[in-house]
């Protein structure tokens, strides 16, 4: 009860906005669609080429040196000089270090070869030709975060080079899935969406490829403080509206094609166009695919893969302008008793200067 009266309140807000926007100063300007193509070209951010090319050179990324933390504890050796060698001496929560004779020096934040340099110069003044050493005796392991919807999300160990993508989502517990009623277990990880961020970068990996395809280009190996994001496909839904037997929204899981949405809300009805479209990305930033529903039935055409949020919608006859396509859509809206939000937020009806 409390889904539908939220739904209700949603789908009134979304009408107000549409209509609103549709009186005054809209983003919705009438736009002629192609007849074989998307209303715009699906925006890329990074060519595939360079995708690929930069895939390749992280399977041979360098492994950067450790870096002295607070909280290290190093072997302190002073070759043939066991009287101003030390065992053990631990790098202070100020990330500096205090030993006789030269007294306080600050080594976190260098490589342990940059750290030994910097301790030599400052002995050449007690020791000629002094080379110091650090030993590691007890240092900070690399780890990586994985968070999100897999089994156990967590920070964990990894040994660098030979951890890689799909072994740090075993280590944290795989991706969630659920099963009811004895069907199939639905997918709850969405690995379309997921991303590995790096150094404050987002990395071109494609979990999917990785975990369901086995693709080795997309298994890179993961480094320390690498940061991986798995988001839920809960509530993640496709929405079908117009000539169908009962217009709604469907869970989305992998794989979801047209024809399966189609069938999973009654098929269509007799009073359907065969052009159908599928509206990616809400109202307010679309891109739009036209499709010819006869030729995919006769298999002419590939059945066409949806995404979380997309909208299926069934005209009664062929559209070919946005504006018209919100119109009818609008239509089937008033007609639904309940919306699972495939629209997104109600502030994307705003345009950016408002």
């Amino acid at each position: 009860m409390k889904n539908k009266t939220t739904s209700l309140i949603y789908l009134s807000m979304l009408a107000g906005l549409i209509f609103c926007n549709g009186c005054t100063s809209t983003p919705f300007a009438p736009i002629a669609v192609p007849k074989a193509t998307s209303m715009r070209p699906e925006p890329k951010k990074v060519k595939k080429q360079e995708d690929v090319a930069r895939l390749k050179r992280l399977h041979h990324a360098r492994t950067p040196e450790y870096v002295i933390m607070p909280g290290d504890v190093f072997a302190f050796v002073i070759p043939d000089r066991e009287d101003l060698s030390r065992p053990s001496i631990q790098v202070m929560s100020d990330g500096a270090i205090s030993i006789s004779p030269i007294g306080y020096v600050k080594i976190a934040g260098f490589t342990i070869p940059e750290a030994s340099k910097i301790l030599s110069q400052k002995y050449q003044k007690y020791v000629r030709n002094c080379e110091i050493v650090l030993e590691p005796v007890k240092i900070q392991p690399a780890t990586i975060t994985v968070v999100g919807a897999v089994g156990k999300p967590g920070i964990y160990p990894i040994i660098v080079g030979d951890t890689k993508i799909s072994d740090a989502i075993t280590i944290a517990g795989g991706v969630l899935s659920i099963t009811k009623d004895d069907s199939e277990p639905l997918q709850l990880s969405d690995l379309e969406s997921a991303y590995i961020m790096r150094n404050g970068e987002i990395l071109p990996v494609n979990f999917s490829k990785v975990l369901t395809e086995g693709n080795w280009l997309h298994n890179i190996p993961v480094m320390n403080k690498d940061y991986i994001y798995v988001p839920s496909l809960e509530n993640a839904r496709v929405t079908v509206l117009g000539e169908v037997g009962n217009p709604s929204s469907v869970v989305f899981q992998p794989n979801l094609t047209v024809l399966q949405a189609l069938g999973k809300v009654g098929g269509l009805k007799d009073t359907k166009s065969a052009d159908i479209k599928i509206i990616r990305g809400g109202l307010r930033n679309p891109v739009v695919y036209n499709l010819n529903i006869k030729d995919m039935q006769l298999g002419r055409i590939s059945d066409f893969p949806l995404k979380p949020s997309d909208i299926v919608f069934v005209p009664k006859k062929p559209i070919s302008e946005w504006n018209v396509i919100v119109r009818d859509l609008m239509v089937s809206i008033q007609m639904l008793n309940t919306l699972a939000g495939p629209f997104g937020s109600p502030s994307q009806f705003y345009d950016d200067n408002d």
